[in-house]
């Protein structure tokens, strides 16, 4: 008997657009780094949404009480123009401080409560393409506290705005095990969220920042002759991830994980997202492909929505990946890429 499919959400693909809104303050934002043409580019090869991560904590102060700095609103509002015109869905994106050392803290509704009630209050009768996410991977964070946190989060933008979609996520970086404790919101227009960067020995292979940073040739799915010997004198970390990736890195461990999201769904009465998956652009490209076709292939044959991380950057679909210099559109595109993620250049 054929699984039943997880509740659809309103949109079905496409990509996150980085490296616009995050890390820096709001003087510092350059408000045409991604512009009209960025957004029917998107159009253009299939994307029905666009996640944009914006960096709130960095573009908001406590000294004003978090009111979000009126260039900001102007490029938000130029986005929710763009994207409704193009009939794709934007959400934004409430991004974070993702780094190794990094912490949530546990006062993070002091800051999540005003911005969430601005925004809300700004855009609550615009038209239908405009979704929540309230937070990005909180991490280093009580699952209980974080629970009671979105709960109160969830309930302001509602009491404002009874239109728009909402996505909620679980903390310990939006895992699947605490989206699974998150409250029944018992909403119409809630979406439960959830990353996927798997198998991160695969995925994040040579990647400076990472415990992965000395392996290369890391084969997906797994096969025990092409594997690559360990690195010389490998760490607790680097011996652990190689053997235990004869188990994650088998098709059937990947398979057998997305599998839950449809029966999580169903029990929910809520759709289920993807809100990234990426793979390293230091891994080769016929590898890389051959993983994004096999994960979005899962996703959609599940009809779980999901956003790529990410436009162009390290984890982008085009092959320039200089940040100094746009790609150009079409020509830099990787198409290879495009297509194993359901895309198609129209």
């Amino acid at each position: 008997m054929e699984k039943r499919k997880p509740i659809p959400a309103p949109f079905t693909k496409g990509v996150n657009f980085t490296n616009w809104l995050e890390y820096r303050p709001a003087e510092e934002i350059d408000a045409d780094y991604m512009t009209e043409q960025d957004f029917k580019n998107a159009a253009k090869f299939g994307c029905d949404v666009i996640r944009l991560p914006i960096h709130f904590e960095k573009l908001c102060n406590k000294a004003d009480g978090y009111k979000i700095p009126e260039k900001i609103l102007n490029i938000l509002d130029n986005a929710v123009r763009w994207s409704g015109a193009e009939k794709m869905y934007l959400i934004l994106d409430f991004h974070n401080d993702c780094t190794a050392d990094s912490k949530t803290p546990d006062d993070i509704d002091t800051i999540l409560i005003p911005v969430w009630t601005e925004l809300a209050t700004r855009y609550k009768d615009q038209g239908e393409y405009i979704v929540y996410e309230i937070m990005n991977e909180p991490h280093a964070i009580k699952i209980s506290l974080w629970n009671s946190i979105i709960a109160r989060v969830f309930e302001t933008i509602r009491s404002i705005d009874k239109n728009h979609w909402i996505i909620v996520g679980g903390a310990d970086w939006n895992s699947t095990a605490a989206m699974k404790t998150l409250p029944d919101f018992k909403d119409d227009k809630v979406i439960y969220n959830f990353h996927y960067y798997d198998p991160h020995l695969f995925t994040h292979q040579g990647a400076s920042w990472t415990h992965v940073s000395r392996f290369k040739d890391i084969p997906f799915p797994y096969d025990k002759k092409k594997m690559p010997p360990l690195p010389k004198r490998p760490n607790m970390e680097e011996l652990m991830r190689y053997l235990k990736y004869r188990v994650d890195g088998r098709l059937e461990s990947v398979t057998n994980y997305f599998d839950q999201y449809a029966d999580f769904s169903l029990e929910r009465n809520a759709p289920v997202f993807c809100g990234e998956f990426g793979c390293f652009t230091s891994v080769p490209n016929d590898a890389r492909v051959n993983w994004y076709r096999i994960v979005a292939g899962l996703l959609a044959e599940r009809g779980i929505a999901r956003t790529s991380w990410d436009y162009f950057g390290s984890f982008g679909i085009f092959n320039q990946v200089d940040y100094a210099t746009r790609p150009r559109f079409p020509e830099d595109l990787n198409f290879e890429l495009i297509d194993a993620l359901g895309l198609e250049l129209r």
